[in-house]
């Protein structure tokens, strides 16, 4: 199972080694409002209802993983989510990023459902 990070001080934001971690809402929410990557690993026709504000999407996987490292260093922390605690998007394109050397991932579980539940800011998808 993947480890569970529950403070902001828990995460160091630099790693070298390979690491896929857990995040709720708390600590996406802190670290929306501090700048971090955020990525979208829902199916396009559901971006219309909204994303969290500035997230990255890109159904094409290279062209993501490009746009991120084009942003981020590999070793650089960056948060992906889909869309509730059933969807295994996040987890999935996680492991997809970390084999094309992203070391620092973090999945907010629940997504966008929590974001959406705790009346968060919301962007929209162009």
């Amino acid at each position: 199972p993947l480890s569970i990070i529950d403070k902001v001080e828990g995460i160091d934001f630099e790693r070298e080694e390979p690491s896929i971690r857990v995040i709720g809402l708390e600590i996406a929410k802190k670290l929306h409002d501090q700048g971090h990557v955020f990525v979208d690993a829902r199916a396009q026709e559901y971006l219309s209802n909204g994303i969290i504000p500035n997230a990255i999407f890109n159904n094409n996987f290279d062209s993501l993983a490009k746009q991120i490292s084009d942003i981020i260093s590999l070793n650089t922390a960056f948060v992906v989510y889909c869309s509730d605690d059933d969807c295994g998007s996040s987890e999935e394109l996680a492991y997809e990023l970390q084999g094309w050397g992203f070391n620092n991932i973090l999945v907010f579980t629940g997504g966008w459902k929590k974001w959406i539940e705790a009346e968060l800011e919301i962007g929209s998808y162009e």
